[in-house]
């Protein structure tokens, strides 16, 4: 009798390992596309996933491999900003059950290739709150609300300054766009509209008659930047920030959103108020 009891405890055991570790396996089987939504499912299950799309490369000129493919379809669960976003992965997706991906809506937001929707905060709590829904985990919204809120007033304070002394930033390519929405900026000029473009000359020509009329306080450079156009453009005089748009070295979407609100708060520090 007592042996049976054993063997029947052992085998509660077994199994509930056996549960928990198939838990555990399923939750580390979600893929994010690129390094931005890894942080949007960190926010919601707390793990640390590695992004399809490496933290360092950009989604727009990236091109899948069998193994990305190996990845996609092994996958429980896709996380993916959509086909207009990342027509890369449209071909590949159209053939992966509806049940087993998911496209973080925009919510009236605009959807065309080459913007960058990640970096809108309002557009990151829409994926949060749509992605914990469609896993039944809980998310809790007001934090993120506080945090932004905060650094909205920060940074429309800072934007004023800049105003007032008759100054603004430039951007090499319309890479914040999302961002500059949300918190109501606006860039003078940018080298590129897009990068995957190259600049024009009569763009290059009303950013150099920005900087001889002295109106830039800062550039704003990127994984894209070419310095050596800058510099003949502009010169070497003006301030350059580096902005993450890709959140390669973030490591939380509170922490990614707060670097590009810094580095605009960097821009024109020494303006007195």
């Amino acid at each position: 009798m007592v042996f049976s009891s054993r063997v029947f405890i052992q085998t509660c055991v077994f199994f509930a390992f056996f549960w928990l570790a198939t838990i555990t396996s399923a939750s580390t089987t979600i893929l994010p596309s690129t390094q931005a939504l890894s942080l949007v499912i960190k926010e919601i299950t707390k793990e640390t996933l590695q992004p399809l799309v490496p933290a360092n490369a950009s989604p727009h000129d990236f091109s899948l491999k069998p193994s990305h493919i190996r990845r996609i379809q092994k996958a429980q669960l896709v996380v993916w900003l959509g086909p207009e976003l990342e027509p890369y992965l449209a071909k590949v997706m159209s053939r992966i059950p509806h049940h087993k991906q998911f496209i973080i809506n925009q919510k009236g937001l605009p959807l065309a290739y080459g913007l960058h929707p990640w970096t809108n905060p309002e557009y990151l709590m829409n994926g949060m709150l749509e992605l914990s829904q469609h896993m039944g985990t809980p998310w809790d919204s007001q934090a993120w609300r506080q945090q932004m809120t905060l650094l909205k007033t920060q940074i429309q304070s800072h934007q004023k300054r800049l105003l007032k002394n008759q100054q603004g930033y430039l951007v090499y390519h319309d890479g914040i766009d999302g961002f500059e929405s949300y918190f109501g900026l606006e860039h003078l000029a940018s080298f590129t509209n897009s990068d995957d473009q190259p600049p024009g000359a009569k763009g290059m020509a009303a950013i150099a008659q920005l900087a001889k009329e002295q109106q830039v306080a800062c550039v704003l450079t990127d994984h894209e930047t070419k310095p050596k156009l800058i510099d003949a453009v502009i010169g070497p005089e003006v301030e350059r920030i580096q902005i993450d748009i890709l959140a390669t070295h973030s490591t939380s979407l509170v922490s990614y959103i707060n670097r590009l609100g810094q580095a605009v708060l960097d821009c024109g520090h020494s303006i007195k108020q």
